[in-house]
């Protein structure tokens, strides 16, 4: 059973610009116990002045270039098994070949599959319990890959699509293990004053390979020129050029984490369903904040699922221009605001900070739903930006949030807590949202498009359930 003690050591930094993804100073490291206010130090990249900016020593530069490439080429297999790049693909690749209703579906698992992939995180954490890091992390690597390859052997059938969504939802599961290993490393050989710097580079890095990949498979399914299943055999060898190059990585000092290790796994206590449990009926304002961020979340997530529907079924947008609005501009958008998110968040609390960042969630929803229902491109280009905007502060809001409710030495447990409610949504709302816009579809044809005034509703209701959380804080 897993030891949160521990995991707090490992579980951080998702490159994963997904589902969640490119929290380029918050997915860095999460605190371990009696360590929480190190966090706020992390994520305050636009405040620290040039007199005082330490820079990195020539160990933790000679670290950094080790795995900046093996990030990089793993991140070129990454994009390929992206929420909404994997959603299109599937939608593009499938339809005719399944029943409607089951490609659709699919859909909706591989949408959801990274944010879905969160629930097993305390599984991998437990692996990695007392383990080699970078042993297991090339394995991991390695692994990961070979599902990505897996899709290029999917035939153009009913059994293809099947070996594709499991293959992408192994390929995301392992990606969450990658994750959560890799933050032990990185917290190990870079120094507190410099590790949102350095791990912030290979977060850009890996981010750019994703939405590189992501353009290839609109590219690809636009213009027909190859099968796009050799994309995923290419970069399946990508992501294994990257765990063998990533061989030669180091952990600074390992014995000594591993020690902790040893040491911790006979004080702390296991995370479990039961003390999910707990943790919601003894603090009922933990409780309302993750019954609003249920709501706020699964609004976010319906919403990549029912657009890949609706650009297909009702705009008839081709792949690369689908791909181009659902992955690649919020992608790269993503990095350019986490700055500014980190300075709003630095000093208040989450719920005032959710109050405010909540709205730039509704805001984008909007201007997607109105680009839809006037069928106005360059709106939903505006909106894919503020989309890429807005979750660059949700990704922060997720990372840190749980720490300004748990005492210090339960911050671990707390964000099991947020973790695994996370998967529990991934795996739950977009089949939702796909079943909506099936239901209006059948009622009455073109219909469907106004089931994004679903994800809107959810979205503004978890906003303002924040907006209510912050007047309760503001009277106590």
């Amino acid at each position: 059973m897993l030891r949160w003690a521990s995991w707090m050591r490992t579980k951080a930094c998702s490159a994963d610009v997904s589902t969640r993804t490119v929290g380029l100073s918050t997915r860095l490291a999460l605190p371990a116990p009696g360590a929480v206010r190190g966090v706020r130090a992390a994520i305050k990249l636009a405040r620290v002045s040039a007199g005082r900016t330490v820079k990195p020593s020539a160990l933790a530069e000679g670290m950094y270039r080790r795995e900046i490439l093996p990030w990089g080429l793993l991140g070129l297999a990454l994009g390929l098994v992206e929420g909404a790049t994997a959603a299109v693909l599937v939608k593009r690749h499938f339809a005719g070949v399944a029943p409607r209703f089951v490609v659709n579906l699919a859909v909706a698992l591989v949408s959801g599959a990274p944010a879905f992939s969160n629930v097993l995180s305390f599984v991998w954490a437990n692996v990695a319990h007392g383990r080699a890091r970078v042993r297991l992390m090339v394995a991991l690597q390695g692994t990961f890959a070979l599902f990505v390859g897996c899709v290029a052997f999917a035939s153009h059938a009913a059994a293809g699509l099947v070996i594709t969504v499991l293959s992408i939802v192994a390929a995301r599961v392992l990606w969450g293990g990658i994750l959560t290993v890799r933050a032990a490393v990185w917290t190990a050989n870079y120094p507190r004053n410099v590790l949102a710097r350095i791990t912030g580079r290979i977060a850009i890095v890996n981010a750019i390979a994703v939405a590189t990949s992501a353009a290839l498979v609109g590219w690809v399914l636009e213009a027909q020129a190859i099968d796009a299943r050799w994309l995923y055999g290419a970069g399946a060898a990508a992501g294994l050029t990257g765990a063998w190059l990533y061989r030669s990585m180091r952990v600074r000092r390992e014995f000594r984490l591993l020690a902790a290790e040893a040491a911790s796994g006979a004080r702390s206590d296991p995370f479990s369903l039961r003390m999910l449990m707990e943790i919601l009926r003894e603090d009922p304002s933990y409780r309302e904040y993750m019954l609003w961020m249920g709501i706020f979340g699964a609004g976010n997530l319906i919403l990549t699922a029912q657009l890949v529907l609706v650009f297909s079924e009702q705009l008839h947008l081709s792949s690369a221009t689908q791909i181009g609005l659902l992955a690649v501009v919020p992608l790269i958008t993503q990095p350019l605001f986490m700055p500014w998110w980190a300075r709003l968040f630095d000093g208040s609390h989450v719920v005032r900070y959710r109050s405010r960042q909540g709205w730039a969630i509704v805001l984008a929803t909007a201007a997607m739903c109105a680009g839809v229902f006037s069928g106005t491109l360059p709106l939903l280009w505006v909106g894919a930006v503020l989309l890429g905007a807005a979750q660059a502060g949700a990704n922060l809001g997720w990372n840190l949030g749980h720490n300004d409710f748990a005492s210090i030495g339960r911050a671990q447990h707390y964000m099991g807590v947020h973790v695994t409610l996370t998967g529990v949504r991934g795996g739950l709302a977009p089949p939702i949202g796909v079943l909506a816009y099936m239901a209006l579809e059948g009622w009455h044809r073109g219909a469907g498009e106004f089931a994004l005034l679903l994800p809107l509703a959810m979205t503004a209701a978890g906003a303002l359930g924040f907006k209510r959380m912050q007047g309760a804080l503001a009277d106590a």
